[in-house]
């Protein structure tokens, strides 16, 4: 690859990319929440605190995760103790955060570049491009996220990219590097290696048999270094990967399950693919079609493996984002183009897209558990806590360096007879029962309160049964603050 080209962009794309990288950077910065409860609990707590995290704990003997999946993490994290000096388990992961959500940012707008130098962009369409990766409201949070969906989405776009050109220009080494990218997808995510089948269907449809049979050689051998550690760790070749596809049918549905039509239904949505439906003329379409449709093998092939399991969950898409905005991209940039003629489906589509942008970039999800369990490493004092109705059901403890925290399941009654002198006590109440225990409230100490986002607000009217770990948090003590 020449990167000297990217150095050599004129002054108005540096001024794009330099905001992009400080919008990123301003996420990062503003956002410390967590997607998913897996995000937490099969990743985040394997790895911080990095104090007393190990290799071989990265991975345990049922796990269906693979040790190389979480290296990244776990590297970084050791490197911000060590390297550092953090002490604070919050703040190893911030750092894992920072990196990695700048990886991800870096290689995406890699992929990015290299889409536009492809197709010969002028200024404006390039920089129209890098204004998409920018506010496309799910970009920004998910990508920067240390999820094994988003460090990996950003080695999928540019398999994809590769692959485009080897489709334009035939050459081995673009189907070489392409057949490299969707190894690394596939190290960070095994699922995404299925798409690696949308390469060789690429050199079977043109017939370039010598070109199959070396990226299939190459593939070959990136798939067997892959499956190397697990033998060393847990005694057997590629273990993580056979055990993640036996769980999946077999326990999959112990999950839930959707009907196969939930991830076109999903990414029609997150497309705000209304906003695009119009009469477009049949040359642009079949130009748009021609030039992606690398993409659409690699987004047909991940759609079809997803979904043959019963279990699918929204954020297995992040890892699809980067190729679906360079789908999205000539569509847009079409209606752009006639803005008069488009002015109020465009004024809609940027207006709900700028709203969501906000709130899932800058409104962090479960910050209220982060915030409650960052009090807890401030205070350590309190070792002991009271809750009713389960609620918060779980903190993110990972980032309490003493880890020390009893929970007590209490009733109202029961809150009557403790000791509230004892200053290791503590009650901790979720909004929906201030008012019912005010009794007991008035007597004690408001230490803090730790609220939640708006979406999180939201999702709590709409469904208060399934989503009580979604409220403001109050903290009370007998003791003064």
């Amino acid at each position: 690859m020449n990167f000297k080209k990217y150095f050599s962009l004129d002054a108005s794309t540096w001024y794009f990319v330099v905001g992009a990288c400080f919008l990123y950077l301003s996420v990062m910065i503003f956002n410390d929440g967590f997607m998913a409860l897996d995000e937490y609990w099969v990743g985040i707590t394997r790895y911080i605190p990095a104090q007393i995290s190990t290799l071989h704990g990265l991975v345990s003997v049922d796990d269906v995760k693979s040790p190389l999946q979480m290296l990244p993490m776990f590297s970084i994290a050791q490197w911000a103790y060590h390297g550092l000096g953090l002490e604070s388990p919050y703040w190893q992961y911030r750092v894992v955060i920072f990196v990695l959500g700048s990886l991800s940012f870096l290689l995406t707008l890699l992929s990015f570049l290299n889409w536009s130098a492809l197709f010969s962009f002028q200024r404006a369409e390039r920089n129209f491009l890098i204004l998409m990766l920018c506010f496309y409201f799910a970009a920004p949070f998910s990508l920067t996220r240390p999820m094994y969906e988003s460090i990996a989405a950003p080695w999928l776009a540019l398999a994809a990219v590769w692959g485009t050109r080897y489709d334009q220009q035939e050459k081995l080494k673009d189907l070489l590097w392409a057949v490299f990218f969707v190894s690394m997808a596939f190290v960070l995510r095994q699922q995404l290696g299925f798409c690696a089948l949308g390469l060789l269907i690429l050199a079977a449809m043109k017939k370039r048999w010598k070109d199959l049979f070396a990226a299939c050689l190459l593939g070959a051998v990136f798939f067997v270094a892959a499956g190397i550690p697990d033998y060393f760790l847990r005694g057997q070749f590629h273990y993580s990967l056979l055990n993640l596809t036996v769980y999946n049918y077999q326990h999959g549905a112990d999950y839930g399950r959707q009907p196969i039509t939930f991830y076109p239904v999903l990414i029609f949505v997150i497309c705000l693919t209304p906003f695009f439906v119009k009469k477009y003329t049949s040359d642009f379409l079949k130009k748009s079609l021609q030039q992606s449709r690398v993409l659409w093998i690699f987004l047909g092939l991940f759609v079809f493996l997803h979904s043959l399991f019963p279990q699918k969950w929204e954020r297995f898409v992040i890892s699809v984002i980067p190729i679906l905005l360079l789908i999205l991209y000539p569509f847009l940039r079409q209606l752009q183009l006639q803005f008069s003629e488009n002015r109020w489906r465009l004024i809609s589509l940027y207006s709900l897209n700028g709203f969501l942008f906000v709130v899932a970039s800058f409104f962090p999800p479960q910050k209220n558990l982060i915030q409650m369990s960052l009090y807890l490493d401030q205070h350590p004092q309190i070792k002991q806590i009271h809750r009713l109705h389960d609620t918060p059901g779980w903190i993110t403890e990972a980032f309490i360096k003493s880890r020390k925290i009893e929970w007590i399941e209490s009733s109202a009654e029961s809150l009557q007879n403790v000791d509230w002198t004892d200053c290791s006590k503590a009650l901790v109440l979720g909004a929906f029962d201030l008012q019912s225990l005010q009794p007991v409230t008035e007597k004690l100490q408001l230490l803090d309160r730790f609220d939640v986002n708006l979406i999180e607000q939201v999702a709590y009217r709409l469904n208060p049964k399934n989503n009580a770990r979604r409220v403001q948090l109050s903290l009370f003590s007998g003791c003064t603050p």
